[in-house]
């Protein structure tokens, strides 16, 4: 059985025990490529209370959710809606901010893999840990709430650098909301291999080849057909290089080239 199956096991055993015991239960937190091969089980169970939740609204990282009717969420309720009614409950809420603070000799240094690695280093798997979003004075780091009390325990360092970690609610998270830069483009039809070349300044060869390596998503799912057409209104993520929002077609040159529209995440 390869991971992909494993992993969806894991869940649909998950959504079992939601069913019989009726409580809010939640995964481990999964990466983009999880996301996607969840995909046909959230369609499947989009009229109910199953959810995608990574803290904050940007997060990549995220735990499936499971909530019971009682919490007046509607299905395909958005993060908006989650963060709600985490703010009025927040005994419910499965995620907890790790604060990291570090020395000021050690912010310049020390970068998002560090504070990965000093996690990892105390035992922690990848899974239970969301995003990690470096600050101005160490790193924000979104866990499992049940994970908290043992990391602000025992995480003292990062690399050579002493740190200091406190437990914040994730209403503290004090991340700043995405600047976009609005790109425009000429582009010959709206293939997303076309679009994806565009959009990150690469040719149309490496683009594909990103595409047929499983790098690239659209809407949060995995697409490996360089030759798939966008409408417009779509989220692009390449790994390793950032997200987009393709805005669709502008209009057309006298030579049949299409204009497009692209918001590329700074």
């Amino acid at each position: 059985m390869d991971e992909n199956k494993i992993f969806l096991k894991t869940v649909e055993e998950k959504y079992e025990r939601f069913l019989d015991y009726y409580t809010m239960m939640s995964s481990d937190f999964l990466s983009l490529e999880q996301q996607s091969a969840l995909a046909g089980f959230l369609r499947a169970h989009s009229k109910e209370n199953v959810y995608l939740f990574g803290g904050y609204p940007e997060a990549e990282r995220r735990q499936v959710l499971f909530l019971p009717d009682y919490t007046g969420l509607a299905p395909q309720a958005q993060d908006a809606d989650l963060l709600e009614y985490f703010r009025g409950n927040p005994e419910d809420c499965p995620i907890a901010l790790l604060d990291v603070r570090v020395a000021p000799a050690a912010r310049e240094k020390l970068t998002h893999r560090d504070y990965l690695g000093a996690l990892m280093g105390e035992g922690i798997r990848r899974e239970k840990v969301g995003d990690i979003i470096v600050t101005e004075r160490g790193a924000q780091i979104l866990a499992m709430k049940e994970m908290c009390a043992y990391l602000a325990q025992n995480f003292r360092h990062v690399g050579r650098f002493e740190a200091d970690v406190k437990i914040l609610s994730i209403f503290e998270l004090s991340y700043r909301e995405s600047q976009t830069n609005c790109l425009h483009f000429t582009i010959s039809s709206p293939r997303i291999d076309n679009i994806v070349a565009a959009a990150y300044g690469l040719s149309r060869r490496l683009a594909t080849e990103a595409i047929l390596a499983g790098r690239v998503f659209v809407n949060g799912v995995e697409t490996t057909k360089p030759d798939m057409s966008l409408k417009g209104g779509e989220k692009i993520v390449l790994r390793g290089k950032g997200k987009a929002i393709y805005h669709g077609i502008n209009g057309t040159s006298k030579k049949g080239k299409l204009y497009i529209s692209v918001d590329k995440y700074m």
